[in-house]
């Protein structure tokens, strides 16, 4: 089989390069930086720069054709938020090969926060209280009671703008638009717990559960500590049964500590669970006449991002450090691999451009990292 990744910068790709290319198939990758990590790995065949989907969207589906066309791509696989471009010409892509995504109503339909609260209300795991803000005006009722909501935009990652139980001065910077609704969300308090699952035709075929042990304040967690959660598990084959969904799953939940489990948000593409998929689970339902069987992660390592362990010995504190050093030594780095090194020198490379798209640009590293393939809602 050969198989075309996008969204090469993401170490999810990367996770999956290696083990398709370990299962025997040829593995090409392509994305709008010059220096995706992809790119530095043994296991690719071939890497290719595409136009940004956000800036130029008919140049990069025009130059995924082209790819495929060329190469004879059997299997177009998304990992980042370049899916809700693709899935906005699913139609077309679909003509020259397989594409593992379903329509762009479907995806919008997680992706959007308010229309996701809704598609839970008959669930069996419910997100939180959650109202709409599309004007200014809305946010009159929450003046005295700010402290036990969380407001958050309808299309947003990482929490970059999310804001927890904000004080007068900080609701006042927030301004809901036609363009940028957002939503006020009950402030539920309690373990995060974060999922990921892979869908075929409304049926999980394989799944991953873990806390976020370490992260970077609110936002990514870079430490992923492996476990299991049956209701987490019933609650995404409800999901991928009730839309028939194809795709990546992923979850954010809360459990509070009376045991209460809440989901807050779904996105649909690739996340850090991921990496606690085997060879077999990731590649064997992509296979003819194979079907991959969910196993259990509780008994696996946890996985790390190693370099940004290392930035932060200090997480817990001075005191804190012998358990830092023993967390660091149990986990898998999810970049570092023996037979794969050159990596290394890439991802050290992708760094720097995306340091450079920040201070060119303006904005903060952690938008330069998917500034030029991220989706907010806008008209595709």
């Amino acid at each position: 089989m050969r198989l075309l990744i996008t969204g090469s910068r993401s170490y999810t790709a990367l996770e999956m390069a290696r083990h398709f290319n370990r299962a025997g198939c040829d593995v090409y990758v392509a994305d709008c930086v010059k220096y995706p990590v992809c790119k530095g790995s043994n296991t690719v065949t071939q890497s290719f720069i595409l136009p940004s989907p956000r800036e130029n969207y008919r140049g990069f589906i025009d130059g995924l054709i082209q790819i495929i066309q060329q190469y004879r791509i059997d299997l177009l696989m998304p990992s980042s938020e370049e899916i809700f471009f693709i899935a906005g010409s699913l139609d077309k892509l679909r003509k020259y090969c397989r594409v593992f995504c379903d329509p762009f109503e479907k995806l919008n339909r997680l992706h959007n926060k308010w229309e996701f609260s809704r598609l839970t209300g008959s669930c069996r795991v419910k997100t939180p209280a959650t109202i709409l803000l599309q004007s200014p005006e809305d946010l009159k009722p929450f003046e005295g009671s700010a402290e036990k909501y969380v407001f958050k935009p309808v299309y947003g990652r990482f929490a970059a703008r999310n804001l927890f139980g904000p004080d007068p001065s900080q609701i006042r910077q927030i301004q809901p638009g036609p363009h940028d609704p957002w939503l006020a969300q009950e402030y539920i308090q309690g373990g995060e717990y974060c999922s990921y699952h892979l869908a075929m035709d409304g049926e999980i075929k394989a799944h991953a559960c873990y806390r976020p042990a370490y992260r970077m304040g609110r936002a990514s967690g870079y430490y992923f500590h492996p476990v299991e959660h049956e209701e987490i598990a019933q609650f995404a084959a409800e999901i991928a049964q009730k839309l028939q969904f194809t795709g990546h799953l992923a979850f954010d939940f809360i459990e509070t500590p009376a045991g209460s489990l809440y989901v807050l948000e779904c996105n649909p593409r690739t996340t850090s669970g991921l990496h606690f998929l085997s060879q077999e689970e990731l590649v064997s339902p992509f296979l003819p006449g194979e079907q991959a069987v969910p196993r259990r992660h509780a008994m696996e390592k946890p996985k790390m991002i190693g370099y940004a362990m290392m930035l932060n010995p200090f997480y817990h504190g001075v005191t804190g450090i012998r358990r830092w050093a023993r967390d660091f030594g149990n986990a898998d780095d999810v970049l570092f691999d023996r037979r794969d090194q050159r990596v290394l020198i890439y991802h050290f490379l992708s760094l720097l451009e995306t340091l450079y798209v920040s201070f060119s640009k303006r904005i903060s590293v952690k938008d330069a990292a998917t500034s030029n393939i991220e989706w907010d809602g806008e008209k595709i």
